[in-house]
């Protein structure tokens, strides 16, 4: 989905991308011109694409042109390879967004679509906060009658989540195929990839208020596991972190304030509960 539909599609209607780190190659006139390599962010490759990108330099996406490469295997790789991520995407932000915006060389809906693209990490806040807010306003849709109208008239934006669903399902499709049998295997998928982008939003969270408030940080590599000729053991790699972090405490205590939320269900109402959220609680739990 990121690749094909979000790099593909910006890039095919002349918009920025960001040059991913790997399976690229640059022109070193291009690292150049545009400033060379910057330090003053965990996402140095985001940096240098928008500099790059600002001085009229084009990127090509080459979508049939493939390479190896290795996905966290372990929850603590992913996470510290997420924080990294939504910080740096924070971090860049801050740095581009005025550059963005005054630029004379873009035209307007490609300013607008890279102060989105610059933000894509805020996301993550943005749902915790509804994620905290969610169960208060069950009690308070329930309490307040007057107040029901409002509610079903916010119940417009879970529009998002079936575009979601819609626009993974094509890619998914694209790689594995149609039918019924895929398409119940994708729901299953769909749903595990949900709860754990949730999952994250805490981490990611606290990733991207540093990130705005330019709280710097040092840059915390990906572990890399290269099963294949290590023989399958991935618990001698050194980058592996074996404390766990206050931030999974933290997720401990959201997991049982979200369990409330779907006990609140079960009583809230005098209708015999209110089971709307129910499934929104239960992948955040």
């Amino acid at each position: 989905a990121h690749f094909t539909l979000e790099q593909v599609g910006r890039n095919s209607k002349g918009h920025f991308i960001n040059f991913n780190g790997t399976a690229g190659i640059w022109r070193k006139e291009t690292i150049i011109d545009a400033g060379n390599w910057e330090g003053d962010t965990l996402t140095e490759d985001l940096d240098l694409s928008y500099r790059a990108q600002l001085k009229n330099w084009k990127f090509k996406y080459l979508e049939d042109v493939t390479t190896p490469a290795e996905l966290p295997i372990v929850i603590s790789a992913a996470r510290s390879q997420q924080f990294r991520w939504n910080k740096g995407g924070a971090e860049n932000f801050r740095k581009m967004f005025k550059r963005v915006i005054s630029s004379s060389n873009i035209d307007f809906k490609t300013k607008l679509h890279g102060v989105l693209h610059l933000l894509n990490s805020t996301m993550f806040l943005n749902v915790l906060i509804v994620g905290l807010l969610s169960i208060p306003m069950l009690y308070i849709k329930n309490e307040y009658a007057h107040l029901r109208v409002y509610f079903i008239v916010m119940s417009f934006f879970v529009i998002s989540t079936i575009i979601f669903f819609i626009c993974y399902w094509y890619m998914y499709k694209n790689t594995y195929g149609g039918g019924f049998k895929n398409f119940i295997s994708y729901i299953g998928m769909f749903f595990t990839f949900f709860s754990i982008a949730m999952g994250f939003s805490l981490h990611n969270s606290i990733a991207v208020i540093e990130g705005h408030i330019g709280k710097r940080s040092e840059f915390v590599r990906t572990p890399k596991f290269n099963l294949a000729a290590v023989g399958g053991n991935w618990k001698t790699n050194k980058y592996l972190k074996k404390k766990i972090s206050r931030n999974v405490i933290l997720e401990g205590i959201l997991m049982l304030y979200f369990g409330f939320g779907m006990y609140s269900a079960f009583i809230v109402g005098d209708q015999g509960g209110d089971f709307g959220l129910f499934p929104f609680h239960l992948m955040l739990f």
